[in-house]
């Protein structure tokens, strides 16, 4: 993941849609971020490579062998 390319393609879809100012909120920085990072975990789960399990407070990741 390239922050720096998620930075450029937020502002340039503000651009788009004439948006202005173009800088890129820290929400909707964030936001694209956490889209990204649950996408590869799901990518990651389904092909075998991490284990998802519950804990008292959520969940927790693991690396399978």
């Amino acid at each position: 993941m390239d922050i720096l390319e998620i930075i450029r393609r937020l502002r340039d879809k503000r651009r788009t849609e004439k948006i202005t100012p173009d800088h890129v909120p820290e929400v909707d920085l964030m936001g694209e971020i956490n889209r990204e990072v649950k996408n590869e975990l799901n990518e990651l789960y389904s092909s075998g490579k991490i284990g998802v399990t519950r804990t008292i407070n959520g969940k927790a990741i693991y690396v399978r062998k």
